[in-house]
């Protein structure tokens, strides 16, 4: 099983120059935990994650910040053509909730989260039950 077969295509993403509280509005509306960032060509530069955003509201309580200012810049991405049982010792290794899943151009295509990975393992448990 391959990335491409679990991951959600057509992320919600959000551009580095956004504000901070509209990235907040954005996970909340669409309960998300991580959001990938993009440049205007749709090139990833980072992803935010909701508790990074959380902590450096609460240090840096100004309604300015942008997402710029809390997103991790150097992401680990995989693609899709990655085996599924790489990307999730990947996430499992390094502790990550998700994994931007771009192209050979580093354009973003998709992003497989944990949820992801558990429902691949559900129905493959529930395959080989049947």
């Amino acid at each position: 099983m391959l990335v491409r077969d679990r991951m959600s295509a057509h992320p919600v993403t959000i551009e580095p120059e956004s504000s901070a509280l509209s990235a907040l509005g954005i996970l909340q509306y669409h309960h998300l935990r991580h959001l990938p960032v993009v440049d205007a060509t749709g090139r990833l530069v980072g992803i935010l994650a909701e508790r990074d955003l959380l902590l450096a509201a609460s240090r840096h309580l100004h309604a300015g910040m942008e997402v710029s200012e809390v997103m991790s810049r150097d992401v680990v991405v995989v693609h899709p053509e990655t085996p599924l049982a790489e990307a999730a010792l990947l996430m499992a290794n390094h502790h990550f909730g998700s994994l931007p899943v771009t192209d050979a151009e580093h354009t973003i295509v998709g992003i497989l989260t944990e949820s992801d990975i558990f429902r691949a393992f559900a129905d493959l448990d529930a395959r080989v039950k049947a």
